[in-house]
């Protein structure tokens, strides 16, 4: 982890107007070309959400921008950053399952496997880092929902009180596939202070690299 020296720091005039705004926040909605990665899913010997938790969070640790967090009236950027997903239990109740980004697949998906089959049959809120107010208390995560039964062109999120919280929130829905090509429908929310068009140009296209690059190893 470092600090940012605000002093010199190219962006500051584009951070301190935005973190002044009432509501900073910017999202929208795209589709992601995972063509290649969803005809092998089956090869993979993993879910369809482990696959893609894996290629997001791989790609969003390519983007130093999405590893930014806010603490007090200081910036840090992250070496790494890890999910933590949404996963809903035998009860119809979804937990909050946070995992452990390794660069290694194998590694990511054997760990992911369990920690999720975990959440399931214990589904709570008991493991999302916050304090009383809704504030996160851990902020090196990338806040996914998974929502696979359905696909969307809109999606919006809450966002806990006051202007700390700018941990990156992503959603995903069902794939959308026609004849060879798979359309993965993706939401995401940013705090524009830290994160710009540009930087999620280069996220969205880092996510279509990585599926290829974990298509072709199965």
């Amino acid at each position: 982890m470092r600090t940012i020296d605000l002093q010199s720091w190219p962006r500051r005039a584009h951070f301190e107007l935005f973190r002044r705004m009432e509501f900073g926040y910017a999202e929208l909605c795209v589709q992601v070309d995972i063509s290649e990665l969803w005809a092998r899913r089956k090869s993979a010997n993993a879910s369809a959400t482990v696959l893609l938790t894996y290629v997001v969070t791989r790609a969003a640790n390519r983007v130093p921008e999405l590893r930014q967090r806010l603490r007090g009236d200081d910036v840090i950027e992250h070496e790494v950053i890890h999910p933590q997903i949404t996963v809903l239990g035998d009860d119809e109740l979804f937990g909050l399952c946070p995992l452990t980004y390794d660069p290694s697949f194998e590694t990511f998906a054997t760990d992911a496997a369990q920690a999720i089959e975990a959440a399931k049959a214990a589904s709570s809120l008991d493991k999302w880092a916050h304090d009383p107010e809704g504030g996160p208390t851990r902020d090196d995560l990338l806040s996914i929902t998974v929502v696979p039964w359905f696909s969307f062109s809109g999606f919006s999120i809450t966002r806990g009180p006051g202007h700390e919280d700018v941990i990156p929130v992503l959603g995903w829905g069902k794939v959308v596939s026609s004849g060879e090509k798979h359309l993965l429908p993706l939401y995401i929310n940013i705090h524009h202070s830290l994160v710009d068009g540009i930087h999620l140009a280069r996220f969205f296209r880092f996510i279509e690299e990585e599926s290829r690059a974990l298509a072709g190893s199965f």
